[in-house]
């Protein structure tokens, strides 16, 4: 999917630390792609996706279950 990883966190958002992402995404927390659309980890069900965080400093990986 062209445009669409890393996401990054919604309305200003930011997390600390891989925890916060990881409670966020399960949540259903909204996240935007690289191209401007927001986003729910159920979006992306039985993919691997990527997550900006702490300021876009920190990267993590989530495996969204199927």
């Amino acid at each position: 999917m062209f445009g669409v990883f890393p996401l990054t966190p919604a309305y200003g958002r930011d997390y600390k630390s891989k925890a916060e992402v990881t409670a966020a995404l399960i949540a259903g927390k909204d996240f935007k792609t690289v191209s401007g659309q927001y986003c729910t980890a159920s979006d992306f069900k039985g993919k691997t996706i990527e997550v900006r965080y702490n300021k876009l400093r920190a990267f993590t990986t989530y495996a969204v279950p199927a």
